[in-house]
């Protein structure tokens, strides 16, 4: 009996993840603490088991000699829309569609999660685009793997909000009738949710209220079972979000971020997250929005850094980070806008972003240190499975 090569493969990455895994001699930057020289990974069974310059090697054990090499954790990219078709990120022309589901558009066929995890990236936040002031739910799952259930860390990975207009020929065609609306309809949301509190509190007598899956999905977000990640540029649109913010009391987080800085201490005080530029070289912008993330970092503000995939290709993520060491953002501050404040911003830090003891053993080896663009990613472990080795494809 002739057994499928599918089955095979999945019999083989079973057994890696159960066996034990040992990388020696690497720095070891954590992004929980600071850097360790010369330390020793233990990975068993998909997770960190040791993790330290004193960590012992279990007896047969599979060892990788990292000497000279640098590790950091799976980078997570906070801001991507790999997965799906362009032509499904946009409901155009609805402008306000909180029911819309990623998930229900998302191609695992899609040869972008391959060449993001050969870059480093193991995790991404996919999502709708910014068509509508409101567009509906991302979703955070690991860049690698067949079974869909087993990759998704979170189905509630963000609401989409967007401000700026979308429609120039009709309502809402200006800054002030595009947070109207949106106000208009967290309102609606409440009435919603009270409709059916009053209904289920009253015994359930009568008919229920007709079911919206819009403001189902929406009350989520007022509920803080969900968070909102809001497409915004202008210093002007951030204060809107911030007031909005204030009035309905939801989980925000803004991203692009252009002109935040400018407003930095409000969004500090508000415990407010910021997806910032740099963006690569994707637009010219000016010296001040590069040294934003700086700015932003130092008034308390939460960080963390993002391509816009497919604009940008989910590899150059750290790239997008090394541009902010540029401009003034410590390193490890850098490092942490690219894996563990993204973890922690999508709510998934328990599962990864950082390199400790119990955490899924996604894992970076690159050449060099881990900013420098001429540094290669030479490994990269999810779950504790090697998925890429460099020397291995470079000699197919």
């Amino acid at each position: 009996m002739r057994i499928p090569i599918v089955v095979l493969l999945a019999a083989a990455a079973w057994a890696s993840a159960q066996e034990t895994t040992a990388i020696r001699g690497a720095t070891v930057h954590t992004a929980a603490g600071p850097p360790i020289p010369n330390a020793t990974i233990i990975i068993r069974a998909g997770k960190i088991a040791a993790v330290g310059a004193g960590a012992a090697i279990p007896q047969g054990a599979r060892v990788i000699d990292a000497q000279g090499k640098h590790i950091t954790p799976g980078m997570i990219d906070e801001h991507s829309h790999i997965g799906a078709k362009a032509t499904d990120l946009n409901d155009r022309p609805m402008i306000i569609g909180p029911q819309h589901r990623i998930l229900d558009a998302l191609d695992l066929n899609d040869e972008q999660w391959k060449e993001a995890m050969r870059g480093g990236v193991t995790t991404v936040i996919t999502g709708p685009g910014s068509g509508e002031n409101v567009s509906g739910q991302a979703l955070v799952i690991k860049t690698f793997g067949d079974d869909l259930p087993k990759r998704i860390l979170t189905e509630r990975g963000g609401m989409k909000f967007a401000m700026g207009p979308k429609f120039p020929d009709r309502y809402p065609a200006t800054a002030m009738g595009v947070a109207a609306n949106l106000r208009q309809y967290l309102i609606k949301t409440q009435e919603y949710t009270a409709s059916w509190k009053k209904w289920e509190e009253g015994d359930k007598k009568g008919n229920p209220p007709a079911r919206d899956l819009g403001y189902e999905a929406m009350a989520e977000v007022l509920a803080g079972k969900q968070r909102v990640r809001a497409h915004v540029h202008s210093a002007t649109d951030v204060m809107t979000l911030l007031r909005l913010k204030d009035e309905f009391g939801f989980d925000l987080t803004l991203h692009h971020s252009t002109e935040a800085y400018k407003v930095a201490p409000e969004i500090a005080k508000r415990g407010v997250n910021a997806v910032v530029m740099p963006l690569g070289p994707r637009i010219g912008i000016s010296e001040d929005v590069l040294e934003g993330p700086t700015v932003l970092w130092k008034a308390g503000v939460r960080i963390a850094m993002h391509t816009d995939a497919p604009v940008l290709q989910q590899k150059w993520l750290r790239l997008c980070a090394a541009i902010a060491m540029r401009y003034g953002l410590p390193e490890a501050e850098a490092l942490k806008a690219v894996t563990l404040n993204t973890a922690q911003i999508a709510r998934v830090a328990d599962r990864i972003g950082s390199i400790e003891t119990g955490k899924d053993a996604d894992l970076v080896l690159f050449d060099g240190p881990w900013y420098e663009p001429r540094s290669r990613v030479e490994m990269v472990f999810g779950d504790g499975v090697l998925l890429y080795d460099r020397q291995k494809e470079e000699k197919k």
